[in-house]
């Protein structure tokens, strides 16, 4: 079933539409009317990613989780931006008269920076067609450079909404066309000054100290918080937007928290996957200040059924040891839990894992390692159990749960019953 937030955006697209076949002013040529309607609604979709992109907590309740907004943020960035392509070809297929120079100025401007943002962010994807050298220099280049660049995204959607004004002969014949125009970009560019200019002083932050870092292999490092006042409260399985002080710090990263919400220090995962991440791997130490923002997300295992399956791969084990470190007397679910790693060094927390099975004879752990056991599938997870009963919470890299997603569904698991935590960076 679709989410509220997904109802939401699809009714806000299909309003568009509806306005635009009603309210078409008399004189304009169907195909300059397309490419028109083409170019507005790119602002409309580029506004909605915007908007999304505010981290507000009724938009994430709306989607049902922070991951599922950053999907829904890609998909109608990526729309716009086909949209904004095509928009040229039909919109110029009818001259228009006096058109504005700077306003078509603005619009290249546009085009061509969305459209190099965009690329940035498939690029890691585009990687494996093998496509050009530049693609796969921009796959390589660190999620916090490529973060810094996708700030500009703001800027090039009010260059485009001014290119609307200025150059588009349906706005300026029709009133109701252009103040719904109006509003959509407006609330567009608002979005993006409110994340980028006072979000900070909206989102709570709370500050915290680095009372210890334990390195249990040479891609992992285990981070304990010490909150410098009051404590960040959270639900377990959520996650954390947290800055490390430092000559180069104060970048802000996604972390799921491991620890149980009765701790008072907060710990994190940190795996060496990029430029931001491998320094902290190698360099932070205990006192290093840190402020921490949230918390997001809303992968929780209590809004599902008696008997589950719980997959976690890599990393993706930090949100399955928040809710373990929670079980206490009325942990009442039947979970077969899977832990996957590539190589047997890979695996961390397997004593209180071990522990938590044998406290919890209803929570049985199995760590798979791939070069010993096989790669597991959803089959092999599945083994055993009722399909039609079953609820599946996933966290790990996305090509693995993509593969489990597919697997799930292919055996039979309601897409309504499989529930994962998305961790791709963009």
């Amino acid at each position: 079933m679709p989410s509220l937030g997904v109802a939401l955006l699809g009714a806000v697209v299909l309003g568009s539409v509806v306005l635009w076949v009603a309210a078409r002013p008399g004189g304009q040529p169907g195909g300059r009317y397309l490419g028109e309607f083409f170019g507005v609604e790119a602002v409309l979709l580029l506004s909605c990613s915007l908007v999304l992109a505010t981290l507000l907590r009724g938009i994430e309740r709306a989607f049902g989780g922070l991951d599922r907004v950053a999907q829904w943020h890609r998909h109608t960035a990526v729309a716009a931006v086909i949209l904004m392509v095509v928009h040229p070809a039909f919109a110029g297929s009818t001259p228009v008269p006096d058109v504005s120079a700077a306003g078509l100025r603005l619009g290249d401007v546009a085009l061509i920076g969305l459209l190099a943002l965009a690329v940035w962010a498939l690029a890691p994807s585009l990687r494996a067609a093998k496509w050009s050298r530049l693609v796969r220099h921009l796959a390589r280049i660190s999620h916090e450079r490529w973060l810094t660049g996708h700030r500009l995204t703001g800027l090039f959607v009010a260059a485009a909404v001014v290119h609307g004004l200025l150059v588009d002969p349906v706005l300026k014949a029709s009133a109701p066309l252009k103040a719904a125009y109006l509003v959509v970009g407006g609330i567009g560019v608002a979005a993006y000054a409110y994340r980028e200019l006072f979000a900070r002083f909206v989102v709570p932050v709370y500050d915290y100290t680095v009372a210890d870092v334990q390195r249990p292999n040479e891609m992992t490092a285990d981070v304990f918080l010490q909150p410098a006042g009051r404590p960040l409260s959270f639900e377990p399985g959520q996650f954390i937007f947290l800055a490390f002080g430092g000559a180069d710090g104060w970048q802000r990263h996604p972390f799921s928290v491991a620890s149980a919400p009765a701790e008072r220090r907060l710990e994190v995962s940190v795996k060496a996957v990029g430029d931001y991440t491998r320094d902290l791997h190698d360099k932070l130490k205990p006192g290093t200040p840190a402020k921490a923002a949230g918390p997001f997300g809303g992968f929780d295992y209590r809004g599902g059924g008696q008997h589950q399956i719980w997959i976690a791969g890599g990393i993706g084990i930090t949100p399955f040891m928040s809710w373990i470190r929670s079980f206490d007397d009325s942990f009442d679910r039947d979970v077969a839990f899977f832990y996957s790693v590539a190589h047997e060094s890979d695996a961390v927390y397997l004593d209180e894992i071990e522990q938590a099975g044998k406290e919890h004879p209803t929570f049985v752990p199995h760590v798979v390692v791939a070069d010993r056991d096989g790669f597991l599938t959803a089959e092999k997870a599945a083994a055993g159990r009722n399909l039609a009963d079953v609820w599946v919470y996933m966290c790990g890299p996305p090509p693995m749960t993509k593969a489990f997603r597919d697997g799930f569904l292919r055996i039979g698991v309601p897409r309504s019953r499989l529930r994962w935590e998305e961790f791709a960076a963009r």
